[in-house]
């Protein structure tokens, strides 16, 4: 299959020479058994299905062209700044020069057509996109997980994976609601706010997973997550690019033995504890270290975010981790 138009940034020959070097690696049984333990509780792998797969294999990797192919991976960011690092081109228009792109696809069924000796691909998912062949960009290749239709799937799994070698492209989409900055190197948030909370709510800003009480809280978790705001659909919403978090549980030496700044968290659900965090501006990621599963603070005098209040704090002691009497202060139980 070989389609006219034009691939943006050029470096066709550079291509052209890495898809003659490149040498297919084709299944042993065992190698396919490593990839499919759940299809061998049902029916056992044989020689016939290593020869299908390896016939497919082949027919995968020999029609990747210097240009886009069916069944390639796109890394795609929407305008939006949600990024996909598997996206998968389900299908061409010749007409529109346009491919069919699934942004989160499910595992792609590959079969031929008694009319085609090409190879087909199906696969579910979804948002879909439509994007011309010359706004995607050759970046490399990396194998890809497939599934072949069982001959018996009544008694098997219904498939057999195995992953073959595709080439790799990027698209961005022009227009960006938000430049510089989308999922790919950054969590993201959809921040409601309500003014008058209903049914006795506390909470006036919501996201995913997380909620604030008032303006300062979240002020707060945007200063300690280096957040940058964007307008959202109205004068209530916002959207927010902030580092990810890598929560990491290590024993009180190791923890105590941290030459980092201390903060404090949530642990568990409304208790307080502290933690030590490190900033990882280049990944955008902050790590936070804990070293209990168990808050022990006294949410009257912290609260989560410390460190961006400027609050001078110091590391606690061992009899401070267990002392519990502010829960008897509160008037509860425990």
């Amino acid at each position: 299959m070989s389609h006219e138009y034009e691939v943006s940034q050029g470096g066709l020959a550079a291509l052209s020479a890495i898809f003659q070097e490149r040498k297919m690696v084709l299944y042993t049984l065992d190698r396919l058994r490593l990839l499919n333990t759940a299809f061998e509780d049902k029916r056992k792998l044989e020689q016939g299905d290593v020869d299908r797969v390896n016939r497919f294999v082949k027919l995968i990797e020999s029609t990747r062209e210097d240009c886009p192919c069916l069944g390639d991976i796109v890394e795609y960011t929407d305008e939006y700044g949600k990024y996909s690092h598997n996206a998968h081109i389900r299908d061409f228009n010749s007409e529109t020069g346009r491919f069919a792109i699934y942004a989160v696809p499910h595992i792609p069924f590959v079969f031929q057509e008694d009319n085609w000796h090409g190879v087909h691909f199906w696969a579910g998912g979804g948002p879909e996109a439509f994007v011309e062949a010359a706004t995607l960009t050759y970046i490399g290749k990396r194998e890809k997980l497939f599934e072949l239709f069982d001959h018996d799937p009544a008694h098997g799994s219904g498939g057999i994976y195995f992953k073959a070698e595709v080439n790799v492209w990027e698209y961005i989409a022009p227009e960006q609601k938000h430049p510089g900055y989308s999922t790919k190197n950054w969590e993201q948030q959809y921040i409601s706010y309500r003014e008058n909370p209903v049914d006795g709510c506390v909470y006036r800003y919501y996201g995913q997973n997380i909620a604030f009480k008032d303006n300062t809280e979240y002020l707060l978790w945007k200063k300690t997550y280096k957040g940058v705001e964007f307008k959202g659909a109205d004068s209530n919403h916002f959207v927010v690019f902030h580092y990810r978090e890598q929560d990491v549980l290590v024993s009180r030496e190791d923890w105590d033995a941290l030459d980092l700044p201390l903060d404090t968290r949530f642990i568990n659900g409304p208790s307080l504890s502290h933690v030590k965090v490190a900033y990882d501006d280049a990944a955008h990621v902050v790590t936070v270290y804990r070293f209990t599963n168990s808050g022990y603070l006294d949410p009257r005098r912290f609260g989560p975010y410390e460190k961006a209040k400027g609050t001078a704090l110091f590391a606690p002691s061992e009899v401070e981790t267990k002392d519990y009497s502010w829960v008897a202060r509160l008037g509860r139980k425990g």
